[in-house]
């Protein structure tokens, strides 16, 4: 017969083997009880519970809820929207952006909105978003802040009066164009040029002509 001792010691030893195994497991991986897992019977895990949470789809600069949102049913996807691409006016482009999506059932502040951004950048603009730190963007006012603060610099901004009086009338036996030609090709530019006085129109269109007849009498 095995004496006491020697049974305590052999039966012992499993749960000691065990317990290396386990903390092995913790020092590789971490300590998986802070995580919610528990330890079963046999040391082993729960394959739902024994699982990292999935990085979700998307820039890591959106909060996990926006990354969870389910779109809205019935839910139509913006098709008239250009993609971003730092040309123009940030918050104009953002306006239309929001107006287009809510036209297909999402909600003002619904997350949804800002979740299809990403679809509808360029890709330069695609890789700034992707590179921003995470979770720094959580409703519609944090992506209006940093995407204005980024492109208000870097879109194209409307002209003034000095790009209107560069506007000349060309003149030469080859390149020359006529007065009707000039005046359509000045009327042009003044309407990408809102805001522009009056006075400063008139001023920029005779200066730029090469009709004297027409100085002469406009004068």
């Amino acid at each position: 017969m095995v004496p006491t001792q020697e049974r305590l010691v052999d039966n012992r030893e499993p749960r000691d083997a065990r317990r290396d195994i386990n903390e092995h497991r913790r020092r590789k991986h971490g300590n998986t009880e802070e995580r919610g897992y528990s330890a079963h019977r046999g040391g082993r895990y729960n394959s739902d519970e024994d699982r990292m949470a999935p990085e979700l789809p998307g820039p890591q600069v959106f909060s996990r809820a926006i990354h969870s949102t389910p779109l809205s049913s019935p839910f139509r996807s913006p098709t008239s929207i250009a993609k971003y691409n730092g040309e123009t006016k940030p918050e104009l482009w953002l306006a239309d952006f929001q107006l287009a999506c809510q036209l297909g059932s999402a909600r003002r502040d619904d997350r949804a909105i800002i979740w299809q951004l990403p679809l509808f950048l360029s890709d330069t603009a695609r890789r700034w978003l992707e590179e921003l730190l995470a979770n720094q963007i959580h409703d519609w006012t944090d992506l209006v802040q940093v995407f204005e603060g980024n492109f208000k610099g870097t879109y194209i901004h409307p002209g003034n009066s000095w790009d209107l009086s560069k506007c000349k009338q060309k003149s030469g036996e080859k390149s020359g164009e006529s007065l009707r030609e000039y005046a359509r090709r000045f009327s042009k530019q003044h309407m990408e040029l809102p805001h522009i006085p009056d006075h400063d129109v008139i001023l920029a269109f005779v200066s730029g002509t090469t009709c004297k007849d027409l100085v002469r009498e406009l004068g």
